[in-house]
């Protein structure tokens, strides 16, 4: 049976060490983030509250925002509701339900500081839980612009990448290579790609890390799409293995792609991460088609970019 190539000597050093994990892992997930989570300083400590909502997609913000909103008001509401009706003015508390969403709808004027008037708090509890609950609210509302405004102006490179990494005839051998494009409108220049495989070595029980060498490194522009590729030659670490081979050897290829922003003019970067299970022999990516429409300009749909034909 084939083993991994050891031909190069000057490995890659990335953080991860070479622990021959017991259990199939993942050093970066397929958005990105590097899949380790540090403990050991108590939960707080480890908890990074800011980190997590300026990260998570905007649709799951959204249901974070709506569900401490209403949480806040639910809790505020049924605080005045055991404060009683003597503590309010301008409500009727004979109906119950009625009253509990008078004062939910209170409680929600009272955290933005819109405070349209119809009720208003007479008791002197009443009138400290409002001033804590309008505090809160000028507080909470700084943190969310705070945070909006983070998401929104940071720098980043949105990419799309082939959702298969395959194993192509390339020059007379074969080739690993994986597809991508820019998702969004603005562009990015001079674009780098490292590549690295890591895998354990049946012979050393080690986890090695091996950086593979591309027919390109870098482009200019990427406007349309881009195919990275590998040469699977006798100096590739993955020289004479099977999918299979790979399989075994938990394999996983880790992507780092760096370029600059020209609407920032900054640099971004950009992390992704195939495994063995995501590669597909035999096969070869599919031309995208580019067409020019009436006004000059060159259209693609960049989702064209995951299909492929396999390769009698």
């Amino acid at each position: 049976m084939a083993l991994f190539n050891n031909k190069n000597k000057n490995k890659p050093e990335l953080g991860f060490g070479t622990k021959n994990y017991n259990k199939s892992v993942r050093f970066i997930n397929q958005d990105g983030s590097v899949n380790v989570k540090r403990l050991g300083l108590g939960w707080l400590k480890n908890t990074d509250i800011y980190h997590w909502l300026i990260n998570i997609p905007l649709s799951k913000l959204i249901i974070v925002i709506v569900v401490g909103y209403t949480f806040v008001n639910l809790l505020f509401a049924t605080i005045y509701y055991l404060i009683g009706v003597r503590g309010f003015g301008g409500i009727d508390f004979t109906d119950g339900i009625y009253g509990f969403l008078s004062l939910f709808f209170f409680s929600a004027q009272t955290l933005t500081t819109l405070g349209y008037g119809h009720m208003y708090p007479i008791s002197h509890a009443a009138n400290t839980v409002a001033a804590f609950e309008s505090l809160l609210g000028l507080m909470s509302f700084a943190l969310a612009t705070g945070i909006l405004f983070g998401r929104f102006s940071r720098p980043k490179a949105e990419l799309l990448y082939s959702k298969n990494i395959l194993i192509s005839p390339y020059e007379g051998i074969t080739g690993l290579m994986f597809r991508i494009t820019n998702k969004m409108q603005y562009e990015l220049i001079e674009c780098e790609a490292l590549v690295t495989v890591s895998y354990n070595n049946p012979e050393t029980k080690r986890r090695e890390f091996d950086q593979l060498n591309l027919e390109t490194k870098r482009i200019s522009f990427l406007a349309l799409s881009w195919t990275i590729v590998h040469p699977i030659d006798e100096n590739s670490p993955i020289y004479g293995l099977s999918t299979k081979d790979l399989l075994e050897r938990d394999t996983e290829i880790m992507i780092l792609i760096k370029g600059i922003n020209d609407t920032f003019s900054q640099t971004v970067y950009s992390r992704y991460s195939y495994k063995a299970e995501d590669i597909v022999e035999n096969a070869k990516f599919k031309r995208l088609e580019q067409e020019a429409n009436k006004k000059g300009k060159i259209i693609i749909s960049v989702t064209d970019i995951h299909i492929f034909d396999k390769v009698i």
